[in-house]
């Protein structure tokens, strides 16, 4: 039985890795980076319904056009740039007010909010929501994308509310990815901290408690920044400008694929840990695990993500949420200088219970890493040119250590971490590639 079951994995093995060889020879005539952007119909991975949004601003340039624009289902369906420009074709400094004509809500209060917080978030995220055609928030999207289909954001209304008014027009339904880790032997757990502490709070749709403007910028910064990288990443600012205005967004997007920032970062520096593409698979897509992958323990995946260079295991899901996971984490570090730990744990008891979670690996301000910061430092000057980074990454720390047995509740204490780690050598793996049509709904981790 052991040998029947011993060539049993090997025939597996053999046959994924020929169907990978396939895959790549033929993503290589797609245009590459993961698969072309004229995808299948990817309309069902959401349960949207935008029957109820409208133009927030009722009398915009574009409120005649902007929610049926936004409100596509299928790359088919997908507007003209003439139709619906991205914004960065009309101008390369868009105020507040431009950037409010392209937003669409279900629920006023939802824009009023939005334009709130970016009178009081970093500039720069005026200059990438150039790179989007509208910006949607409705009171049943969870959890925030972007998609190809209609070159817009999605927002979850859940980092806006600040009242129980305001949080009981959203739908409470969970993240349909939710329980997709059950049968793994370890859980990813991962927050921003700042001097000792949690950067921010969470807060839950279900209670009474309210907050303050203040409360929810830095979570929307991040969302707003990972969502902005995806956007800028299928446009890159140098070919906004030479676009054809006659062909659809989705059409437009397919056309700049080699110009892509995470087609260059591939080429560049690619991921390269199988176990990891593997187990993002399992993890974000819904991949019902081998016996191999549920036997990993989570000292043993903290080994194969360690000695790779993404910052998040949401990365491997495909490489354009390894570029807005790179930049999300970047971003924050320099603007509010918060630094994001991560780790791979044990359940020992309460899964709910931070101290019931156990630490296999982990460390706090992965982009210190030597490999996870020359990539950083790519995708941040390519979606900003006009910012040096320069500085900031050479002065950035070396990742801390974070002690294993130790609980999640405990690695906020500093005395919790081991210092600086030791450096892996280079990790020789075969890259496992990512899954045709990922590009045309990308999702928030």
């Amino acid at each position: 039985m052991k040998l029947l079951t011993y060539f049993w994995r090997v025939y597996r093995s053999a046959m994924a890795a020929m169907l990978i060889a396939v895959w790549v020879l033929l993503a290589g005539g797609c245009g590459g980076g993961g698969g072309d952007s004229t995808v299948p119909d990817d309309a069902s991975l959401t349960d949207e319904d935008f029957a109820n949004v409208s133009a927030f601003v009722a009398d915009s340039p574009y409120s005649d056009v902007i929610v049926d624009c936004a409100s596509v289902t299928s790359s088919a369906d997908s507007c003209t740039l003439e139709r619906l420009p991205l914004i960065g074709m009309e101008t390369q400094s868009p105020d507040i007010d431009q950037i409010m004509d392209r937003v669409v809500v279900s629920h006023q209060w939802m824009g009023e909010r939005f334009h709130e917080a970016l009178e009081m978030l970093p500039g720069d995220l005026l200059l990438l929501l150039r790179n989007v055609t509208a910006v949607v928030i409705d009171d049943d999207i969870r959890p925030s994308y972007y998609t190809t289909r209609s070159g817009a954001i999605y927002l979850d209304p859940a980092k806006l509310w600040l009242t129980n008014e305001e949080k009981a027009t959203i739908n409470q339904k969970d993240d349909y990815r939710s329980d997709f880790d059950n049968l793994l032997a370890f859980r990813s757990l991962w927050r921003y901290v700042k001097a000792g502490s949690r950067a921010y709070s969470s807060y839950s749709l279900d209670s009474d408690k309210v907050r303050s403007l203040n409360d929810i910028l830095l979570p929307l910064a991040a969302l707003l920044y990972h969502e902005l990288a995806h956007a800028n990443d299928f446009f890159p600012l140098a070919q906004v400008e030479l676009l054809d205005t006659s062909i659809s967004v989705s059409e437009a997007s397919a056309q700049v694929v080699d110009y892509r920032i995470s087609t260059l970062l591939d080429q560049r520096e690619p991921l390269t840990s199988s176990v990891m593409f593997g187990l993002a698979e399992v993890m974000y897509k819904g991949q019902t695990p081998s016996e191999e992958q549920m036997e990993i323990t989570a000292a043993v995946v903290g080994e194969a993500f360690e000695a790779d260079g993404a910052s998040d295991d949401y990365g491997y899901t495909t490489v354009f949420e390894d570029v807005a996971m790179l930049f999300e984490e970047a971003m924050m570090k320099y603007h509010f200088d918060v630094d994001r730990e991560m780790a791979f744990t044990t359940v020992v008891g309460d899964e709910t219970r931070c101290a019931d979670h156990l630490i296999g690996w982990g460390n706090h301000g992965r982009i210190g890493d030597t490999d996870v910061k020359s990539r950083a430092q790519f995708v941040a000057s390519e979606i900003l040119p006009g910012e040096d980074f320069s500085l900031f990454f050479q002065n950035l720390a070396y990742p801390a250590e974070m002690a294993e047995g130790n609980t999640w509740c405990g690695i906020l204490d500093p005395a919790a971490t081991t210092g600086a780690r030791k450096a892996f050598g280079a990790n020789l793996e075969i890259r496992a590639d990512q899954s045709v049509g990922a590009e045309e709904m990308l999702r928030h981790h």
